[in-house]
């Protein structure tokens, strides 16, 4: 049950004080309504020297503990100091849902288990008012009652936090147990490996292990197995001539005839038809983003590749792609008719359908849950994220021998950032603070360094603004804010990209006009068609540039 879904309401709150040390006298023991199922009590410790009994078994609380004791349990205190204090709350627990509240046992914490909260935040929740007097409820005032309700949601929500840093630190735990008996399989893939015994090195149990593996890669243990196998086996049925019942044994397959079927399964050809295939192709070893060695082939054709940061760079080359992930694109981009030729594979890159089209290279702009999986299909290379514009294009020309294309370009687009300075040196200051919008429906983000930010912090030397600048910092592309946050992002000069259809009725949005009398006659509105970050775009918009300058509402 999610915590944050819990509503406590505060019934009782007071200041327990046992000032006996003789265990017989100086117990408490609180008598609980056996009506009241679902009222809970949480008792603080203000000092030390504490011990609870609940249910008759001690638990010794420090200074700061907070523990949980249910209705259907007893509980009684004792102390070895003459000066034991303890802070009191019963409460009662609901769900919310919609506009109802449905009585719950107890909240989704820990009954009768120490939550050891540091004593200064404790006394910082709790703070020093009468109600620290030995009062009882009946004794304050509605506000002070609901400033005590406020203070027990406090309370609750720190021993919340607790459990969920606990549960977070497991599962990085468990994940660095899984991760390393994935690099047990890569390094042992010829062995005799069970399930069983990788769950016994990740300290699971086998369904447990099977589970998280499959939320850590996006397949069962077996199948992971199996595709490392099968991607040593295109290796060595490129680089050797040894009989099929050999290379199955050298990769851990005992059975010749279901590697075949396996690999036929995987890559769509047998390992006989690949062998032949490749054997012939000449071959370039190249070193990717993730530091792995990847054999490309010398005159690939039949390239596959997932777009945002790869199409426009390899058209640019002269390269075209049999596949890319175009679903989004295709009529969201200033080259749409560039792509009639090109298949896509979806909104990313679906093993499925890159299957189909026997590539012989793929290429990424983003690390792949399932790259095992078209490892088996081709050699997958995964460009480093942080690559800027000029990095990227010259690492895919190096890929395909075409670096002298890409220099090629840089020179001309550099050349034209300088024409399109001089036309615009009456137009804006170099150092003046810009900030994209992007707006979708009735989302707004704002644009990290990304898309038309690229350009314009790049290439025309705007700066971004304070806040835009904080976002860079951070590695965020972009991220959505709300409509009453929008001056608070807002550069010196401002650009609004938007869909064709709203170009022309954005500027009359409350919230676009109030940025626009922030900066008034410094605000820009353009098609979102320009907010892609690759060669083409950028090319294309230095020539349109001057025209944005000019007008607010700019067509393509």
């Amino acid at each position: 049950m999610n915590f944050a879904c819990l509503y406590s309401r505060l019934q009782h709150f007071d200041r327990v004080q046992v000032d006996q040390m003789l265990p017989e006298s100086s117990l408490y023991n609180e008598k609980i309504n056996d009506n009241e199922t679902n009222i809970c009590t949480l008792l603080i410790a203000l000092s030390h020297g504490i011990r609870l009994y609940v249910d008759k078994i001690p638990i010794d609380l420090r200074k700061g503990s907070c523990i949980l004791v249910l209705p259907i349990q007893h509980y009684m205190v004792e102390s070895s100091t003459g000066e034991a204090q303890l802070a009191r709350f019963t409460f009662e627990t609901f769900e919310i849902k919609g506009k109802a509240l449905h009585p719950v046992a107890h909240p989704p914490l820990l009954c009768g288990y120490p939550y050891r909260l540091l004593f200064s935040q404790v006394k910082q929740v709790l703070g020093n008012e009468a109600w620290m007097k030995n009062q009882f409820c009946s004794s304050f005032s509605s506000s002070e009652v609901a400033m005590m309700q406020a203070r027990l949601q406090l309370i609750l929500g720190m021993m919340a936090q607790l459990d969920q840093e606990a549960i977070d630190f497991q599962n990085e735990e468990k994940t660095k147990m899984i991760q390393h008996t994935i690099q047990y399989m890569e390094q042992h893939y010829d062995e005799d490996l069970t399930v069983e015994q990788l769950a016994n090195m990740a300290g699971m149990v086998r369904w447990q292990y099977s589970q998280q593996f499959k939320i850590l890669t996006g397949k069962k243990p077996t199948d992971y197995l199996v595709h490392v196998r099968i991607n040593q086996a295109k290796e060595l049925l490129c680089n050797s001539t040894e009989p099929l019942n050999k290379i199955a044994q050298q990769i851990g397959f005992k059975d010749e005839y279901y590697f075949s079927r396996c690999f036929h399964k995987l890559t769509s050809n047998t390992p006989r038809e690949y062998a032949n295939i490749h054997l012939h192709m000449q071959q370039r070893t190249v070193i990717d983003s993730l530091g792995k060695k990847i054999f490309v082939p010398q005159d690939a054709t039949r390239i596959v590749t997932d777009g945002k940061h790869t199409l426009g760079e390899l058209l640019v080359l002269g390269i075209s792609p049999i596949g890319a992930a175009i679903s989004i694109m295709k009529d969201n981009v200033i080259y749409h008719n560039k792509l009639r030729n090109i298949q896509s594979i979806g909104y990313w890159a679906d093993p499925d359908k890159i299957a189909q089209l026997q590539p012989e290279f793929i290429l990424l702009s983003y690390y792949p849950k399932d790259l095992q999986e078209l490892n088996a299909l081709a050699p997958t290379v995964v460009l480093d994220k942080k690559f800027r514009l000029f990095e990227r294009l010259r690492y895919i020309a190096k890929l395909f021998e075409r670096s002298k294309a890409a220099e090629k370009w840089i020179t001309t687009y550099e050349d034209k950032v300088r024409l399109v300075r001089r036309q615009l040196g009456d137009a804006y200051v170099t150092g003046e603070s810009a900030t994209v919008y992007l707006k979708l429906g009735e989302k707004l983000y704002i644009m990290g360094m990304n898309g038309l930010a690229s350009s314009l912090y790049e290439s025309l030397g705007f700066r971004p603004s304070e806040k835009v600048m904080h976002l860079i910092e951070q590695g965020e592309a972009w991220i959505e804010i709300q409509h009453h946050q929008i001056n608070h992002y807002a550069g010196d000069r401002n650009f609004v990209l938007t869909s064709r259809k709203e170009l022309h009725t954005v500027s009359h949005c409350p919230y676009i006009s109030a940025l626009a009398e922030l900066s008034p006659g410094k605000i820009h509105f353009l098609d979102a068609i320009w907010n892609y970050d690759d060669p083409i775009t950028r090319g294309r918009l230095l020539e349109e540039l001057p025209y944005i300058f000019k007008k607010k509402i700019v067509s393509t």
